[in-house]
């Protein structure tokens, strides 16, 4: 059973605020080693260098979209098997529904969400 202490997640948005807040929610969790990234592509390249337990990405981003982002991770040897979670407001989700994300969380986060998101990937948080 994993602590949330324990586990390494990284957020990908491109927008700041959004980054924030998904970083403040992962906190109320408990998850204290989040990283950031602006981008599909930054977070592909930090993924090289850094393991993750989870990644949550924006669906709609300039450049690699969450989509993209997911596809890059799943045909990777070493990151396919990295749990990539969609975030995206409900009208978005049919767009993305049949790609290779392992769950959606909706926008705007909410603790109660993101918990079940993480507990039903990684099992009860501790």
């Amino acid at each position: 059973m994993p602590t949330a202490k324990s586990i390494k997640i990284l957020v990908v948005d491109d927008q700041q605020t959004m980054r924030g807040l998904a970083r403040q929610c992962l906190k109320k969790i408990g998850i204290v080693d989040v990283a950031l990234a602006a981008s599909g592509d930054a977070a592909f390249d930090v993924m090289q260098k850094s393991k993750f337990d989870i990644v949550i990405s924006d669906l709609n981003m300039p450049g690699w979209s969450g989509v993209d982002l997911a596809r890059h991770i799943k045909s990777h040897p070493v990151l396919k098997s990295t749990p990539v979670f969609l975030a995206t407001s409900d009208a978005y989700r049919d767009q993305a529904e049949n790609e290779e994300v392992d769950r959606f969380v909706a926008k705007p986060f909410s603790v109660a969400d993101m918990r079940e998101a993480l507990e039903a990937t990684l099992g009860p948080l501790t």
